[in-house]
């Protein structure tokens, strides 16, 4: 929970004028991953799958890891 505020500093110093909706985004972007987070894992212990809980939050940890490496190349040279 310590990263949000780095990230919300970030995207303030980026667009200032714009800080209000970029903010706003950011939380509905957060409470969205939130609940998507929630439901797969619903979706998995409702299947009796438990043991393949842990598997299914490691797939997701990875998309996001790759989603943070192919954005940030593309964005490396702004400032």
């Amino acid at each position: 929970m310590g990263l949000i505020t780095a990230q919300q500093a970030r995207l303030v110093a980026l667009a200032p004028a714009l800080a209000p909706i970029s903010l706003s985004m950011n939380s509905s972007a957060i409470y969205l991953g939130s609940a998507m987070g929630a439901a797969a894992g619903a979706v998995v212990v409702a299947f009796g799958a438990m043991d393949r809980l842990g598997w299914v939050a490691a797939g997701f940890a990875l998309a996001a890891l790759l989603s943070v490496l192919l954005s940030g190349s593309s964005t490396s040279g702004r400032r």
